[in-house]
């Protein structure tokens, strides 16, 4: 199998309305050594705020100037993954707290941009490719192979697994501290070589981790296992439970029991007293793995590592199992709570859509059919006046279908956005200043304290350059003023491209 490890730099934390500035990609064999890489920046695109703080963190100020376009990135993006997928399958995408920031923003990115979104979970001759992160599986190292990381703690007594800390810490003298972290290709090649020392000093968490990589991975580990360890993780800490099976819901996470309780003690409860208990025990007895998320899963051969479960024997902890598998009452009983708080869910999820932007709505109406699929793939490789085409063609298709419908709109608005953002000029006028029209509401949105936009706005920018500004004068912190000073420049430049269309 071979690993390609990415990592963007963005505007801002919020992948429905930020951007990718900068990608850096590296390919790998099964051994982690590089074979190839991928590195581009691109410019911002027309309406995009970014956050002054993350572009204070970047370093990076995106200009037109020498800059590939956002569209072309992700464009080059796409042909460069999409390459490597192809020659190199089996392939796993890896990354450094990956899972619940660079492929939110990768997913969402290709979706605005007409590419199938999925790149990282898409079925390559008949198999999923593999998608993991790195950060939890150093979080859990030293868990179950202590001595694999030297760590920092911070002013609250917390070991720091940072990227750049921890590689600092641990990479050896004359790499570590050359990489300029905050960059996007060298954050991926500090990725690799965490995963390296991952690999090399705890061994077992690497082959469990590489197993849970896939959703039927996980389904397959947990059918397997009597009782085995999740980790779970908030906030940066790290939690343990020894835990059993109890369901698995097709749309959500598998539900597990902690056998940190006795099952034995729920039986015979009446249904309503039995749910009234499970709500407010702390910690959770039902608690949920989600297979889409890489979950860190150890088998139970490993519950020495895990604090709180050392007053249980190995013994006790299998009748517990053994009672949640065997026992027809329990069993019904839980899951039945299961199930009721699956259809809340559900019910929450199916309420009208109508009004999200159209960013919002990637997963709302349905994935692309396959005519929608193949007037992407040629929108792509066309002229700006057949580009406009299939603009319409998407509103086109399948009109008497709701889902459908709406998918049309929104991929004709993004169509649309793409020729504004790359040739403006082959639109009609009308055409133009009507999305100059929406993306200078959106600059100019006007925060109350009921209503706050949930893309960052030209008034909100100003008030973190002025907050940042304060903060670097009262601590002397010349060069990230200047930097700041900068950055101010760039949010006036894009307040004074749509000044005349503020109301």
């Amino acid at each position: 199998m071979h690993f390609i490890c990415y990592d963007f730099e963005t505007t801002g934390r919020n992948s429905n309305w930020d951007q990718i500035i900068q990608v850096g990609a590296v390919l790998t064999n099964e051994t982690l050594d590089e074979i190839d890489f991928f590195e581009i920046s691109c410019s911002l695109k027309p309406g995009t705020i970014p956050e002054p703080e993350a572009l204070m963190v970047n370093e990076t100020i995106p200009r037109d100037d020498g800059n590939v376009s956002h569209y072309s990135l992700v464009k080059l993006m796409w042909q460069k993954f999409t390459n490597w997928v192809n020659a190199y399958n089996p392939i796993a995408f890896i990354g450094y707290n990956s899972v619940n920031f660079d492929e939110e923003f990768l997913r969402r990115t290709l979706y605005k941009n007409l590419f199938p979104p999925f790149l990282t979970t898409m079925h390559t001759f008949g198999a999923p490719s593999k998608r993991g992160d790195i950060i939890n599986l150093a979080r859990m190292a030293n868990v179950f192979s202590p001595g694999t990381f030297k760590t920092t703690f911070n002013e609250k007594g917390r070991e720091v697994y940072k990227l750049d800390q921890l590689a600092i810490d641990n990479i050896a003298l004359g790499s570590g501290k050359e990489l300029k972290f905050h960059d996007a290709l060298d954050d991926a090649r500090a990725t690799i070589e965490i995963a390296k020392i991952i690999k090399t000093k705890a061994p077992d968490l690497w082959s469990s981790g590489l197993k849970t990589m896939t959703k039927n991975g996980v389904v397959e580990f947990i059918n397997k296992e009597e009782f085995f360890i999740s980790s779970e993780f908030y906030f940066g800490t790290s939690r343990n439970y020894v835990v059993t099976q109890l369901c698995d819901d097709p749309k959500g996470p598998f539900k597990v029991f902690d056998l940190r309780n006795d099952p034995s003690q729920f039986v015979g409860l009446q249904y309503e007293e039995l749910k009234k208990i499970i709500r407010e025990t702390k910690p959770k007895v039902i608690r949920s793995i989600y297979k889409q998320k890489h979950p860190i899963l150890m088998p139970k051969e490993f519950i020495k590592s895990v604090e709180g479960y050392s007053q249980i024997n190995y013994g006790e902890l299998k009748r517990r199992a053994q009672v949640i598998r065997e026992n027809v009452e329990i069993n019904s009983q839980f899951r039945r709570l299961i199930f009721e708080e699956i259809e809340k869910e559900n019910d929450k999820r199916e309420l009208d859509q109508s009004d999200k932007e159209p960013e919002e709505c990637i997963y709302n109406f349905g994935f692309a059919s396959i005519e929608e699929k193949k007037l992407m793939m040629e929108f792509h490789e066309c002229d700006w006046q057949r580009k406009l085409e299939i603009a319409d063609e998407f509103q086109n298709l399948r009109k008497n279908d709701y889902q459908a419908s709406q998918r049309g709109r929104i991929y004709s608005e993004f169509a649309k956005l793409i020729v504004y953002e790359e040739s403006s000029e082959s639109l009609s006028e009308p055409e133009k200043q009507k999305i100059r029209k929406k993306l200078a509401d959106r600059i100019f949105y006007e925060d109350t304290g009921n209503a706050k936009s949930p893309w960052n706005n030209i008034e909100r920018a100003y008030m973190q350059i002025q907050a940042l500004g304060n903060k670097f004068e009262d601590q002397g912190q010349s060069q990230q003023y200047k930097l700041l000073k900068k950055i101010e420049q760039l949010v006036e430049n894009i307040e004074n491209g749509f000044l005349d269309l503020k109301s």
